[in-house]
């Protein structure tokens, strides 16, 4: 029986199989894979006590990790599942390096310890931030499920992030432009420039629809493309005419059909076999193309794709966008994270006092 084929059995009994003797990238994988779930929440909901808590006093750690990343009552999508596993995984392995053979015998002042030690490996705030709210989030799932009888999770505190960490995103309209002409002979690379530029779509929005979800609004005269966010609400994205136009010729290089039609389940922007593209690779890819044609920051650092959601966010504010209107379209929850995470500097910028003070000689 293989390492992959025995880890239902694991995920039930043991805890320290998975840290000896299963290859990590193995375990990520079946992590993900919800094939286990259902056969491995049944044998929990067997039993229920009369308060109507289910018996999970059989259940390793590694296994109360899998049923709380495919948990139903949350809609996490395949990435957010993967970051889950592979933090938590590294949290599991903390655990057995401390001396601990199940994170049921943690205390408060363990998880306090643990922090700590994750503050002094010079991780970024943004990244400890993140972590921390993973780990703690599945310890309160833990202690609310009653697998830990402690309040453990009390022992992480909330991580400030550290804004002048956040490297600047600023691209300069013009060497967008030049870009884009740079590569006037490759609309695969252009129309890809020119679709996020214009939208403010992060790479994953773009490259899940279909064809068939590109539709002519005749009473507003526009082509708008549904695709979902990353919160998983449906967004109507402005398809502009220019744009549309460098994406067909790309479609007809492809071999692809351009004709407007809702039963067409090719890919809205496909890759050069006509396929789905698959993010990391597509990201990495261009990442790479923008390089090639000179696209950087305005501080000449290195520009990335969601550097292109950033240009949109600050020349739609610049031209005079309201900000509300800006938070609705690109799905933010609220415009504080519009503000705090695409416009901060904008904004400082516009309340300098410094116009009001001038010393000429």
């Amino acid at each position: 029986m293989s390492e992959l084929e025995s880890l239902e059995g694991t995920m039930m009994f043991d805890n320290k199989l998975i840290l000896k003797d299963t290859h990590h990238n193995e375990l990520l994988y079946a992590l993900i894979n919800e094939n286990y779930y259902y056969s491995l929440r049944e044998r929990v909901t067997m039993s229920e006590d009369e308060a109507g808590n289910y018996d999970y006093s059989q259940v390793s750690n590694l296994g109360m990790v899998y049923l709380y990343i495919h948990n139903k009552d949350k809609i996490r999508k395949d990435k957010t599942k993967k970051d889950y596993a592979r933090i938590l995984l590294d949290f599991l392995q903390d655990v057995a390096e401390s001396g601990k053979s199940d994170m049921r015998e943690l205390s408060r002042f363990d998880m306090e310890t643990f922090q700590a030690k994750m503050e002094q490996n010079g991780k970024k705030s943004t990244t400890l931030s993140k972590k921390v709210i993973i780990i703690r989030s599945f310890l309160s799932w833990c202690i609310d499920e009653g697998y830990i009888k402690k309040n453990i999770a009390r022992g992480m505190r909330s991580v400030k992030k550290i804004k002048e960490e956040i490297p600047e995103r600023d691209i300069d309209e013009v060497d967008l432009k030049l870009a884009v002409e740079f590569y006037k002979n490759n609309p695969k690379v252009q129309s890809l420039l020119l679709l996020l530029g214009n939208s403010g779509m992060r790479l994953n929005e773009l490259i899940q629809p279909a064809w068939g979800d590109l539709y002519y609004d005749r009473r507003r005269e526009r082509h708008y493309l549904i695709t979902r966010t990353k919160r998983d609400k449906i967004r109507h994205v402005h398809i502009k005419d220019y744009v549309l136009a460098v994406l067909i010729e790309y479609r007809r290089r492809v071999g692809l059909s351009t004709e407007l039609n809702r039963e067409d389940k090719t890919p809205f922007y496909p890759n050069r076999l006509g396929r789905r593209h698959n993010l990391s690779s597509l990201s990495t890819s261009l990442s790479k193309y923008m390089q090639a044609a000179g696209l950087t920051t305005v501080h000449g650092d290195r520009a990335t794709p969601h550097f292109l959601r950033h240009f949109f966010v600050q020349a739609a504010y610049a031209n005079g966008a309201p900000l509300d209107w800006i938070s609705e379209t690109l799905d933010h929850s609220s415009t504080k994270i519009t503000k705090d995470n695409y416009l901060s500097r904008q904004m400082k910028k516009e309340r300098d006092v410094s116009d009001f003070v001038d010393i000429d000689i």
